[in-house]
């Protein structure tokens, strides 16, 4: 098994997949995620080690740091180090908290996932 970078033009949903090979990540990333065939890219990033217990799809926390990730940002979008490269999480998630936190915070109820307030301009 390896792990895989997968991402989409979009960005909203790159992240590591575990795979036997990049059209399976692929394949991984698209169904889980709801793409098109063909939307997802991977990139290996490394060969899994056989004493590492790795199931095929969404790898755990505990296998990246097994791996030697680091992870430089906990909170969304989470930004890991590894194999000598940063990857960013995709960001959709984090931008719907913006937009919710921005709805509760113009009725009066604060930012209730505190996500940073934009700036004005």
């Amino acid at each position: 098994m390896k792990l895989y970078w997968v991402t989409t033009e979009d960005h909203d949903e790159d992240w590591f997949i575990v795979a036997s090979s990049s059209q399976a990540a692929c394949k991984a990333h698209e169904e889980m995620e709801g793409y098109d065939r063909g939307d997802a890219r991977a990139e290996a990033i490394l060969e899994i080690p056989d004493h590492l217990p790795a199931e095929p799809g969404w790898p755990s926390e505990a296998l990246l740091c097994s791996l030697g990730a680091a992870f430089l940002r906990d909170d969304e979008p989470r930004v890991v180090e590894i194999a000598g490269r940063k990857c960013c999480e995709g960001m959709l998630e984090s931008r719907l908290n913006e937009i919710v936190d921005d709805a509760f915070e113009a009725r009066g109820e604060g930012r209730l996932n505190r996500t940073e307030k934009p700036p004005f301009h």
